[in-house]
């Protein structure tokens, strides 16, 4: 940690030097894009995205204001369960496909959008992330980079590729990367029944190969038109291994004291899209997109139980596969009627399919079967969506934005020893923008009305049962998906102060409001004496907060960011107090700071906090989580010309976090609780520019 730290500040001795005006001209525009723009995104630049070295997408998105990653999982204002939109290139991203597994290497810029507007999924709830991949640039540029992270595991090498090659007419780029990732942890689990009191040490480590390759091609054609080639293809294979050894305190042991897991996966996502644009004549142009993506996992799992004194019990081995297929197409015809006024009506529509299969065999340590379990289950998912918006400027200070969205889903899902299941919705989106810019100053008001829904994920459609090997209870209980699952219905309010203090900084304070139908639920039951949860939907709620976000250029070098969202909610459902939206973060806040040194030499830290805390999701079921603060910092400095130095540390605090899930209703009380170390991570990165 000593030599990361001088490695960080060495350029604190370099003479001083205006920094790079290139990157400042890069800040700039996005501020300026976020101020135009009527439906208020914030744009995250690609500078943002590599200068902490993230693994993931994910992890870089961390630090944006009001962001919060749990399990992979990326989330707006705190609410999960997919009520944030991801959007891949501007369309609904296909299922499997997830940003824990997306290199920033691979991303051109994203897009934070926390209304909803007509012509995008209004899938949303809590707002839509848009990643967009890498692009090609009016330049030619060939930059290479290796990267080594450190984290308790050990090194691990990583290794990317940006390539461009513009043209008059026919551009093109692509990015790789390829990436060998190590993890190791620990934790601590605490087990109270009304049988006995147990403690057991777990331990897991992991090895995992990624490769991520992001091509694109343009081609301009005569008359103004415009034809567009995007591919992506993830790739990975990971190995895990865990132990586990338990100690009692009180009563009896467990069924397994002591156990072992081997786990293989292999993934692998393809995406192809074809986008083009014509003029029609006149002020008319036409837009489209057609698609398509396809996911595959396979696994292959082996679980060892054994008694107190190491002598194997039980063997179960799980061989899982899954498939997600799907196509897409949308387009969009725009009308300009004159200067300030844009006319747009279109289509969105989507086919997709997931199929799932699990063979769980159980046998005895000398190899005699006890059992097996043979699941087969296909979820289909049809979305189409019609919509037209206007877009008008009646005056300098004022931009309206009026969009109306009908979007109808259908789902069917069936396998084997079940019936076929499925739903059909549809739900009509008004949705209305308005920003005024308060006259004689860089103040401006917005203003938004929206109706969104949420529809159910396939794989919560599928009602695979994912099995607990040891100790199952109400509060480890078996997951399984639900095919009778309606889509949330919500309607909403967003609005925004914002306030300009220059060409790069600006301080805003916002709110939204959400009405949310049929708001789905965590549903635990028994069955054939296992405990079993099952999502389900479970009456209304109400979700609202505010935030505060604040970007200033202190000086020529010195720039500083806070941003504090604070959110509530309420499941009418449940009897209070806790009863929120699952995982919503009641807190969150993010501080940062950047320090441009000589010669484009760069250090800056940011510190996150999420606050954990008591969310119940029945009268007999609770949930806590700890409160989490990370602090990252990072630096980069050039060797010679055309060769940069990066570093960075990421979750350097290494907050221990804990985990309590809780079930009392007299007869049944369990309490588990899970303590986990954190685990920081060093990486030391060079990029060549050739």
């Amino acid at each position: 940690m000593r030599i990361f730290l001088s490695l960080l500040f060495l350029p604190l001795c370099a003479d001083a030097e205006e920094a790079a005006p290139r990157v400042e001209v890069r800040a700039a525009s996005a501020m300026q894009q976020r101020r135009d723009d009527s439906t208020g995104r914030v744009i995250v630049t690609r500078d943002e995205l590599v200068d902490y070295g993230d693994a993931t997408v994910a992890d870089a998105l961390r630090r944006q204001p009001g962001v919060t990653v749990s399990g992979g999982q990326v989330r707006l204002r705190g609410m999960g369960g997919g009520r944030t939109l991801l959007l891949l290139n501007g369309e609904p991203a296909a299922p499997g496909f997830s940003p824990d597994s997306l290199a920033p290497e691979l991303v051109e810029r994203i897009e934070i959008q926390h209304g909803a507007s007509a012509d995008r999924s209004s899938q949303g709830i809590a707002g839509s992330i848009n990643i967009i991949l890498r692009k090609s640039s009016g330049r030619a540029r060939t930059q290479v980079a290796l990267a080594g992270a450190r984290g308790a595991a050990g090194w691990a090498p990583e290794a990317s590729l940006d390539l461009a090659r513009p043209g008059e007419d026919v551009s093109g780029n692509l990015a790789v990367q390829v990436a060998r990732s190590l993890r190791a942890g620990s934790s601590a689990v605490d087990e109270r029944t009304l049988s006995g009191e147990r403690r057991t040490a777990e331990s897991d480590r992991a090895r995992n190969l990624r490769l991520g390759l992001a091509p694109r091609l343009n081609w301009k054609l005569g008359g103004g038109a415009a034809l567009s080639w995007q591919g992506l293809l993830e790739a990975g294979r990971s190995h895990n291994q865990g132990w586990a050894q338990e100690t009692v305190l009180a009563g009896e042991p467990g069924d397994y004291p002591r156990n072992a897991y081997a786990a293989d996966a292999h993934t692998a996502a393809l995406r192809s899209d074809l986008s083009g644009s014509s003029q029609l004549g006149g002020a008319a142009r036409l837009e489209w997109k057609a698609g398509m993506a396809h996911y595959r996992r396979g696994g292959d799992y082996l679980f060892t139980g054994s008694a107190m004194t190491g002598q194997p019990l039980w063997l179960r081995r799980v061989l899982s596969h899954a498939d997600d297929s799907s196509a897409s197409t949308m387009g969009k015809l725009r009308f300009g009627s004159g200067a300030g006024h844009g006319l747009a009506a279109g289509w969105d529509g989507a086919l997709a399919r997931r199929g799932e299969s699990r063979r769980q065999d159980d046998a005895s340590a000398a190899g005699e079967p006890l059992g097996m379990l043979d699941q087969r289950y296909v979820a289909r998912v049809r979305r189409l969506a019609l919509f037209v918006q206007d877009e008008w400027s009646p005056s300098p200070a004022l931009d309206t934005y009026i969009g109306l969205r009908w979007e109808g889903l259908r789902t069917l899902t069936d396998g084997v020893a079940l019936a076929p299941a499925g739903s059909r919705s549809s739900v009509w989106s008004p949705v209305a923008h308005l920003l005024w810019r308060v006259p004689a100053t860089r103040d401006q008001l917005r203003m938004a009305l929206s109706r969104s829904y949420k529809a159910p994920e396939t794989r919560d459609l599928v009602p695979r049962r994912f099995t607990v090997n040891n100790g199952n209870s109400a509060a480890n209980p078996d997951v399984q998906g639900n095919p009778q699952l309606r889509p949330e219905l919500a309607w909403g309010a967003d609005g925004a102060y914002e306030t300009y203090l220059g060409q790069d900084s600006m301080a805003s304070v916002s709110f939204y409001l959400r009405r949310i139908d049929g708001v789905i639920q965590p549903v635990l039951f028994q069955d054939a004496g296992k405990w079993v949860s099952a999502p389900g939907n479970g009456g209304n709620a109400t979700a609202r907060g505010m935030q505060l976000d604040w970007r200033q250029t202190v000086s020529a070098r010195v720039t500083a960011r806070v941003a504090l969202s604070r959110n509530w909610s309420h499941v009418q459902a449940i009897a209070g107090p806790g009863n929120r939206l699952g995982a919503q973060a009641p807190l969150v806040a993010n501080a940062g700071l950047d320090y441009r040194f000589s010669a484009g030499a760069a250090a800056g830290l940011n510190w996150n906090l999420e606050q954990g805390g008591v969310v119940r999701t029945s009268a007999a079921q609770w949930r806590q989580s700890a409160t989490v603060r990370k602090l990252d910092v990072h630096g980069s400095w050039p060797l010679s010309n055309g060769v940069v130095l990066r570093a960075a540390a990421s979750n350097v605090l290494r907050p221990e976090t804990f985990d309590v899930v809780a079930f009392g209703d007299g007869r049944h009380d369990t309490r588990r609780e899970t303590l986990s170390s954190g685990v920081r991570t060093l990486r030391l990165a060079v990029e060549f520019a050739l």
